[in-house]
């Protein structure tokens, strides 16, 4: 933007010395930004101190949105609860922190939302437990009624829906004197029976791979699976019940203990995914056939998926995803994971993208038994494949390595990345890296408004000097860094390359990249788990910023003179080294206050970016990413005070010119 095409600051009619009136203020000032406001709630049923922490941005135009647009067939991801519309705050999920409000608009981000929520309790351990037992029932008795409830409960029947759940599953401690015919009753018993500890806690990562329990060999483990989703199915279709009141409804959602909320969410995922056909006695077994409902958008969604990451062989993908050859296995034979993608039941959170990504492997003959280590247990992990490599966006390679020119993300993915000769053809990596330096108190979230308004502080009048139309040096934009080597060390040195083998399992590797600039080598250590938080858009802009935002503007060849950056002074202005920051890190903890946020100017080719981010894990500070052409300077300067973050990373977009299309084509085509 030329000088002749700025906004004029002072506005016409104002000089530098005048002042504003408040009314004048909110046109001049606000019109056009984004206030971000931030809030905790209580973790239903965990101890005092456990919060979930939330943000939201609120201006003139409610559809903008700092959240990456997902494609509907991964919509599954997250669940809502209330319904089966989008949700539209991130409260109303039931994952925490809400995946529906999780990536970016750009691979390798997330949203101001997510920064946030990652520094509530995600892990707050909340135990429920009851004495009181269910009926015991045969293996047929429970698939026959799960059969039966595929059309609905028998609501116009109260007696009969009475006789199936206390004849057959649970116990009427009242049934002479007060029989439990009222739906509310119904559901207070089906969740204190749900309530037992032996029952399995679909809330625990471990057990969020579902089909492993329907597919189980262990007859005992199988039986249980099914005993408990029949109680789920039964209070899922009794809390949704048309005779259950919308307020009443949401009231339970927001309050039940994790464990009975991820119970209804298995329900939930069989409902709409799942049949069975009328199961067969045969001597001591129970031959059961499933129903699958919604395969084909699942074979649909995984073909997209695939897609967008450019995967490497597509025509085997294509081949297998037709299943035509009778000599091949059902896709869903293939493994659990691939056993829980092709039948739709998966649960909403971290764990799909990694049920996803094995499916798609599953379905590359190729890809061996090298590929099988891909857990959601290690989010810090990432693969090779080919001349690709493809990270989580969990893992902070996959964070840095977003920014660079033709790589995507989709459903927790980011690809086709950089190839490096530290590893084999086809391996799976895990990093060794480091918690984020930084971590927001409740006091942070709930003065996140005070801290970045556009205006500052309230007034009587603002004078016209105390603001500044604050904008990047786009006339000399730098052109000499350059991605040289993605670079990968073992972190034992018993593992290198010419004694590692499939067998013995990921290897745990430190990464590096190496970037040439002026000439010079300058390898940047990914040391730290930071993240990246795409800045919101603003309208009307450049904006002016309030004078107390301190800021700092750097060109991103200057940044490598640029060390610990935000951290000195938080621990009393010692020249600390790398080890003696992170000892200090538990006692300044909750010492967010930013002083001066670092200002970097990575405009120009995608490289730029990629550097700007490999410096920010190197030193451990998170950061916020500016697209210049969806939002201003200024906002982003205010949404990193709003944040606690010491950094902004200005982008021009160009990245996102520099994505050539797909063309889906294969040569069988």
């Amino acid at each position: 933007m030329t000088a002749s095409q700025l906004p004029r600051w002072p506005p016409r009619g104002f000089s530098r010395s005048s002042d504003l009136s408040p009314r004048e203020a909110n046109d001049f000032i606000r019109r056009g930004t984004l206030d971000f406001h931030g809030c905790y709630h209580d973790v239903p049923h965990a101890s005092h101190g456990h919060y979930y922490f939330y943000s939201v941005a609120r201006g003139q135009y409610d559809d903008d949105t700092d959240c990456a647009h997902q494609n509907e067939a991964f919509d599954d991801i997250s669940l809502p609860l209330m319904g089966p519309t989008r949700s539209s705050e991130p409260w109303e999920t039931l994952e925490q922190p809400s995946m529906a409000f999780c990536f970016g608009t750009c691979p390798g981000t997330v949203t101001l939302n997510h920064w946030v929520s990652s520094s509530g309790s995600t892990h707050a351990v909340v135990k429920v437990g009851s004495e009181n037992r269910p009926r015991r029932i045969s293996l047929l008795g429970i698939l026959d009624r799960l059969r039966r409830l595929e059309d609905g409960l028998e609501e116009n029947d109260p007696n009969l829906l009475y006789r199936h759940l206390y004849g057959n599953l649970l116990h009427d401690p009242d049934k002479y004197k007060h029989p439990h015919l009222g739906m509310e009753k119904q559901i207070s018993d089906l969740i204190t029976v749900l309530s037992r500890s032996d029952w399995i806690d679909f809330s625990r990562k471990e057990n969020q791979v579902v089909a492993k329990f329907f597919t189980c060999k262990d007859q005992d483990r199988y039986r249980l699976f099914f005993h408990q989703l029949l109680l789920s199915v039964e209070l899922f279709l009794r809390i949704h019940s048309k005779d259950h009141s919308a307020w009443a409804k949401k009231r339970l959602l927001l309050q039940l203990p994790p464990k009975i909320a991820w119970d209804l969410a298995v329900a939930q995922r069989w409902i709409e995914n799942m049949g069975i056909e009328k199961p067969k006695a045969r001597s001591q077994q129970v031959s059961i056939n499933f129903i699958f409902h919604n395969k084909k958008q699942q074979i649909e969604a995984l073909r997209n998926f695939a897609w967008t990451l450019k995967w490497p062989n597509m025509t085997e993908v294509e081949y297998i995803l037709e299943e035509k050859d009778r000599n091949e296995r059902a896709l869903e034979d293939r493994s659990a994971d691939a056993m829980s993608w092709f039948t739709g039941v998966v649960l909403p959170g971290t764990t799909m993208p990694w049920i996803l990504m094995n499916s798609l492997i599953d379905c590359d003959r190729d890809t061996g038994e090298a590929l099988n280590y891909l857990s959601h247990m290690h989010p810090n992990t990432g693969f090779q494949y080919r001349a690709n490599t493809y990270w989580s966006w969990e893992c902070i390679v996959g964070k840095v390595l977003g920014a660079a020119s033709g790589v995507n993300q989709i459903a927790g993915w980011i690809g086709p990345c950089r190839f490096t000769p530290d590893l084999k053809r086809i391996e799976v990596v895990r990093v060794n890296q480091r918690p984020g330096r930084q971590r927001l108190s409740p006091r942070d979230v709930a003065n996140m408004s005070e801290r970045s308004d556009p205006i500052g502080p309230e007034d009587s009048a603002y004078p016209v000097r105390d603001y500044e139309l604050v904008t990047p040096e786009t006339e000399d934009i730098s052109d000499a860094i350059r991605m040289e080597k993605l670079n990968f060390t073992p972190t034992s040195p018993k593992h290198r390359a010419s004694s590692r083998s499939q067998e013995s399992g990921p290897v745990t590797f430190d990464a590096a990249i190496t970037f040439a600039i002026a000439g010079r080598s300058w390898p940047l250590r990914l040391t730290y788990d930071v993240m990246f938080v795409a800045a919101y858009p603003c309208h009307g802009g450049p904006h002016v910023l309030f004078c107390e935002y301190a800021y700092r503007a750097v060109k991103i060849e200057d940044v490598v003179d640029i060390r610990n950056w935000g951290y000195n002074e938080r621990i009393g202005g010692s020249n600390m080294s790398d080890d003696d920051l992170d000892g200090a890190q538990k006692v300044t903890l909750y010492r967010n206050t930013v002083k001066e946020v670092l200002v970097i100017e990575a405009l120009g080719v995608a490289d730029n970016e990629v550097f700007a981010r490999a410096w920010c894990s190197h030193w451990g500070v998170s950061a916020i990413t500016a697209n210049m052409n969806r939002t201003c300077m200024a906002c982003s300067i205010r949404e990193a005070y709003a944040a606690c973050l010491n950094v902004v990373i200005l982008t021009d977009g160009r990245k996102d010119e520099e994505v050539e299309e797909i063309e889906r084509r294969t040569d069988r085509d």
